[in-house]
């Protein structure tokens, strides 16, 4: 089955003359743009940096407009005053543009001042340490968790994921251990506003089945997932809270199935899992 077409393939053959020039873009409805104090400018401008950074390579004037979705004027206006700030690069022959170096300085400051980072990065490293396997911490943000920390494993792996990674809650352990610490029905509110789209033929979608799951990790302590984020994938994860009760992420450990059985997962690693939420715990204040 042909894949469908994409606004950067329209790009590419409009420019052979394949196709007719396509209608104005028309970026997706922001029902949050409705609030009096929402600036639709600066969206605008985050909608271009987000669309540049999701391709992952220099990308021209014309193919970023059909990929942030708007108009190419207003690209251009923003890709200039961006470049002039110096957030952005532009290559002096292709003129295609890329992120500059000094975006790093958000992402530096970002990982500084997290409390549940600086609290917690001893006992990730000790934890990555006994095991040799994939230790991460992560954070909710709206329906996604973020990794804010991460020591990578002693042997391969096949998932390449680094700090700044975004991976949708609902299938991953990290989201599902934060998720069932919450009040059920904040729980349930958020799962049902979400995009559940599969990620593997293994991922739970439909809500009582994520209704089950989350009681499952409420008994136990802890969320397993066996594929449904990646192929080849186990993840055992348990929710972090400071002292007030608070939720403010989860750790995790990912392994390779090739390697682990889901079985020998909940007996070997998940009691480590739980041990180290609890002494990370034990140093949080009020986050």
């Amino acid at each position: 089955m042909p894949r469908s077409s994409t606004p950067a393939d329209r790009v590419r053959q409009q420019r052979r003359g394949a196709i007719a020039p396509a209608p104005p873009p028309v970026a997706p409805a922001r029902p949050e743009a409705e609030h009096p104090l929402f600036v639709g400018s600066i969206a605008k401008c985050f909608d271009v940096l987000e669309a540049l950074n999701a391709a992952g390579r220099p990308v021209a004037l014309t193919e970023l407009a059909a990929l942030a979705g708007q108009e190419r004027s207003a690209v251009q206006r923003i890709t200039h005053t961006l470049k002039t700030l110096g957030y952005l690069r532009q290559h002096p022959q292709t003129r295609a543009f890329t992120i500059a170096g000094r975006m790093l300085e958000f992402g530096h400051t970002v990982l500084t001042t997290d409390p549940v980072r600086a609290q917690a990065y001893a006992f990730l490293e000790r934890l990555n340490a006994a095991t040799g396997e994939t230790v991460n911490l992560m954070e909710l943000e709206g329906h996604d968790i973020v990794y804010v920390a991460r020591f990578p494993s002693a042997h391969a792996v096949s998932v390449d994921l680094h700090v700044g990674s975004r991976l949708p809650a609902f299938c991953t352990a990290a989201g599902r251990a934060i998720l069932a610490q919450m009040p059920e029905p904040q729980a349930m509110a958020l799962l049902a506003t979400a995009p559940r789209k599969a990620m593997t033929a293994h991922t739970v979608t439909d809500l009582a089945g994520l209704k089950r799951i989350l009681a499952d990790a409420r008994k136990t302590g802890y969320a397993l997932n066996d594929q449904e984020a990646f192929i080849g994938d186990v993840s055992v994860a348990a929710a972090l809270t400071d002292r007030g009760g608070n939720v403010v992420g989860a750790i995790n450990i990912a392994v390779p199935s090739p390697r682990w059985k889901t079985e020998d997962v909940r007996r070997k690693l998940a009691p480590r899992v739980l041990a180290t939420a609890r002494e990370i715990g034990a140093e949080l204040g009020v986050v």
